[in-house]
């Protein structure tokens, strides 16, 4: 099975992209399903049928799927949110809140990742094509199993021991709502979910993200930014994808337009080099239905399968050294002064600008310090050695 993770600012076109290279697999003959977990859906638009929450075929080959976020979290989470809203009703808190303080924000879209691993495992579809939420939101998403795996490391076991000494004493005291083992297990559940998805995600073998953009400066920047956060939680990148290029033949409205996009289009292909770059052209109306949207596949893959892997680059690695080990992680344009490191028994904090990834570190590392850290063409090295003193 192939997985495809198209992300990118909102509004670059992005539903497009991702439903043209859907349809396009399916013209190919895999068993394709394209689902969005953005929770402004408009994939049905795009497609021009009306989606629901289960899969549904638009055509040959093709089945799509707008995902209910809340329809996930009730069955994945529903327990938890349950106690957290007796809990909080408890402590007088209003009827309305409680629903909405019982829900940890941003993990209504963090469940609905969940129906990936879903189909995944039912092995009825040969690709997945994911129509993610914008760059920023999709970034939180997929960094929030690390922080819960946190949880379940370290807070879990402690909750668990402290309720079963508490629990008989503080049901004879008092009547607040106390966690019972159903509660913590139902918990438990729904983060190892969540970790084997991310686990799916960063499988390199099965799984590519393509960071769609437009040729405007900030949407530039974005799409750099995207790519080192990619890059730093574990996700592969194998294409970028340049949408809505102007042609040559524009009227004076759109002149100045189509010569800044002229002047960002070679520095595009420098700053994401070695990446491929895939183009489509601006089209003059509404890219709706599977017309509109095989002639946007044809411009942006021509001969290509979609579903090959375009571009397999440097991935986090380690290698064994004459004083230690060195753990290489690529980033690309990071600087050494966004860079922040700390070791704290078996993990290593990465800190890039605001996001932060815990790297579990093999056995081989966990037991020696990390002594110095460096950039080397695009990617962190970061020093292990036996001997401290050195």
């Amino acid at each position: 099975m192939r997985i495809l993770f198209y992300t990118g600012k909102g509004g670059v076109g992005k539903t497009s992209i991702a439903a043209a290279s859907a349809l396009r697999c399916a013209q190919l003959g895999y068993r394709t399903i394209v689902l969005s977990t953005d929770a402004a859906h408009s994939l049905g638009d795009s497609l021009g049928v009306d989606l629901r929450a289960e899969p549904l075929q638009v055509a040959p080959n093709l089945w799509a799927q707008e995902i209910n976020a809340l329809h996930e979290l009730e069955s994945s989470w529903g327990t938890v949110s349950r106690y957290l809203a007796d809990l909080l009703a408890w402590q007088g808190v209003e009827t309305i809140a409680q629903g909405e303080l019982s829900v940890i924000p941003g993990t209504e879209e963090l469940f609905s990742l969940l129906q990936i691993k879903r189909h995944y495992d039912e092995g009825k579809y040969d690709v997945i094509v994911v129509d993610a939420a914008p760059t920023g939101e999709t970034l939180r998403l997929l960094s929030l199993p690390d922080v819960m795996r946190w949880w379940i490391a370290r807070l879990f076991p402690i909750a668990r021991a402290l309720l079963r000494v508490v629990r008989p004493v503080a049901r004879r005291v008092t009547d607040m709502p106390i966690a019972d083992d159903d509660v913590l297990a139902s918990a438990q559940q729904a983060i190892d979910a969540l970790i084997d998805v991310r686990q799916l995600l960063t499988n390199q073998q099965i799984c590519t993200a393509r960071i769609v953009m437009n040729l405007e400066k900030m949407v530039i920047r974005e799409a750099q930014r995207s790519l080192t956060y990619l890059s730093l939680f574990g996700y592969a990148v194998d294409a970028i994808i340049v949408n809505r290029i102007l042609p040559p033949e524009v009227d004076a409205h759109f002149a100045q337009w189509r010569a800044m996009q002229q002047q960002y289009a070679p520095m595009v292909e420098e700053m994401f080099e070695p990446l491929p770059i895939l183009r489509a052209p601006h089209f003059s109306q509404e890219i709706i239905g599977t017309e509109l949207l095989s002639r946007l596949a044809d411009h942006l893959f021509a001969d290509r399968d979609p579903t090959a892997f375009l571009y397999q680059g440097p991935t986090q690695r380690v290698e064994k050294t004459a004083y230690g080990y060195d753990l290489i992680v690529p980033l690309p344009f990071a600087s050494e002064d966004q860079v922040h490191l700390a070791q704290s028994d078996d993990e290593l904090l990465i800190s890039v600008g605001w996001h932060r990834h815990r790297i579990v570190l093999p056995q081989s590392l966990a037991r020696l310090r990390a002594q110095d850290a460096f950039f080397e063409d695009s990617s962190l090295r970061v020093v292990f050695r036996r001997d401290v003193a050195a």
